[in-house]
């Protein structure tokens, strides 16, 4: 009994652990934020297998949602193909060696405004297909200038101009106090081959509404940075009427010109200045968006852990229960086996009790006939013992014949599980048969491969005698040539 109780529990616990490990399947983590990139950078879209680890036989494709799914980048462990698809040659690149981590993320160079959308990262194996989607926008900042244009009515006219934003930006013009200005504005947004925008805002200040520094503000929403530029204008430039106005429209158009050189110069040196300013904005811009994409993917880790832990209590605390239920059967069968016992024993005494009420009852009867029935106890007698003989002889028999069957039984489980292994063993031959299989194709394919050059060599090296051979009977011919001429010119000598 004890004996097939274990094996009942054991097989049990076999049917239990298998769908454990059969349900250990891979899933993918992405970016719950969008990520942002700069115009003209680098950006990492990422991808996590959880958990980390490289999954054998495996597909990676990336993909660009539109109208339909055009293709961004492909890699397959057949083959080690690693390739981009097409509009994408040079400017996709999967990270190889992490993918024993878990990454396959997409790095994405010299970012472009078509480059922006949704992106699908799908990894496919030949037992299952996992897919994640990253939202990819592209930003670009410029910085900003103002001209003077010059007296325009009672006040002076000014223009702000910059080109290469995006998104499409905001332009303001700001007075004292970074207070809007109350005249009016004409603002004109178009977009170059790039669709980057370029923004150009006129607007005519006047003496009685502002003076001093007026600046022109021009923001991104998407990555929430502005550039601004500012000018200083004092009242005496200001047109006035008077006598002397001619005159000082004439000092102004030379001060005028005189700025203008000035501007110009200073343009120069404000450009490289507001190129390295751009540099870094950019940089910093980089940095942060990578900071969100660190702390998103920080956040869906954590609860991706968070989730695995509660599951794993979950089965321990069913499994507890199973065992603690499986120990209360045991503990039944223990006091069923006991009860039997006990009656066995009860029913022996039972019949011995009975055994010794005849034994005397039949010596009473041996008193009363002594001599005539002697003989027939002393059969009796006999016939009792073996009777008792016979009893023993096939309870003997019944214990040997439990014992052969129990030998036979486990002979059975040894060669049950000896077959397993031969079963075992032979798959493993079988896969490594396959795998030489595959390594000798390989081997055959890489050698074709190096006839196919060599005879395309010998081809080349066929053609190059021939030129040779072509070029020396040119050679010969000129010289020919050259003899005829020679022997003509001493002839007409």
């Amino acid at each position: 009994m004890a004996t097939r109780w274990w094996l009942c529990v054991c097989s049990l616990g076999i049917l239990l652990l298998e769908p454990c490990a059969l349900s250990e399947i891979f899933s993918l983590a992405d970016s719950s934020h969008p990520v942002v990139g700069v115009f003209g950078r680098d950006v990492v879209l990422p991808c996590q297998l959880s958990p980390p680890a490289r999954v054998p036989n495996m597909e990676v494709l990336w993909k660009k949602i539109d109208t339909g799914l055009t293709s961004v980048h492909e890699y397959l462990d057949e083959g080690r193909k690693d390739q981009p698809g097409q509009g994408y040659q040079t400017r996709t690149e999967l990270f190889l060696q992490e993918f024993s981590r878990g990454n396959v993320s997409l790095k994405l160079k010299q970012l472009r405004v078509a480059d922006a959308g949704k992106y699908q990262c799908l990894v496919k194996n030949p037992a299952w297909t996992q897919e994640a989607i990253t939202e990819l926008q592209v930003a670009a900042v410029a910085p900003v200038f103002i001209d003077v244009l010059g007296p325009r009515g009672e006040g002076i006219g000014l223009a702000c101009r910059s080109a290469g934003w995006f998104p499409k930006p905001e332009l303001q013009w700001v007075g004292k106090n970074q207070q809007k200005l109350a005249t009016e504005t004409a603002t004109d947004v178009t977009q170059d081959r790039e669709s980057l925008y370029r923004v150009v805002s006129h607007v005519t200040v006047t003496e009685r509404e502002n003076s001093g520094d007026i600046s022109c503000i021009v923001r991104n929403g998407l990555v929430e940075t502005q550039q601004q530029s500012a000018v200083h204008l004092s009242g005496d430039v200001f047109p006035q009427k008077s006598p002397w106005l001619a005159a000082f429209w004439v000092l102004f158009t030379l001060v005028l010109i005189a700025v203008g050189a000035c501007a110009y110069l200073g343009y120069t040196a404000k450009r490289k200045v507001s190129q390295k300013k751009r540099s870094e904005e950019e940089a910093l811009l980089t940095l942060v968006t990578e900071k969100k994409t660190l702390e998103g993917d920080c956040q869906n880790l954590q609860q991706l852990l968070d989730a695995k832990r509660l599951t794993l209590e979950s089965e321990c605390q069913e499994l507890q229960q199973k065992l603690e239920s499986r120990d209360k059967e045991k503990e039944d069968l223990q006091l069923e086996c006991q009860r039997l016992r006990e009656i066995l024993d009860s029913q022996k005494k039972e019949k011995e009790k009975k055994q010794d009420k005849k034994k005397e009852e039949k010596k009473q009867e041996e008193n009363k006939v002594k001599v005539e029935k002697q003989e027939e106890n002393k059969k009796e007698e006999k016939q009792e013992k073996e009777e008792k003989k016979k009893e023993k002889e096939k309870k003997e028999k019944e214990k040997k014949e439990q014992e052969k069957r129990e030998k036979e039984k486990k002979e059975q489980e040894k060669k049950k599980e000896e077959e397993k292994k031969e079963l075992e063993k032979k798959k493993e031959e079988e896969k490594k048969e396959l795998e030489k299989k595959k390594e000798e194709e390989k081997k055959k394919k890489e050698e074709g491969k190096k006839e196919k050059e060599k005879e395309k060599k010998k081809e080349e090296e066929k053609k190059k005698k021939e030129e040779e051979k072509k070029k020396k009977e040119e050679e010969k011919k000129k010289e020919l040539e050259k003899k005829k001429e020679q022997e003509k010119k001493t002839k007409e000598k």
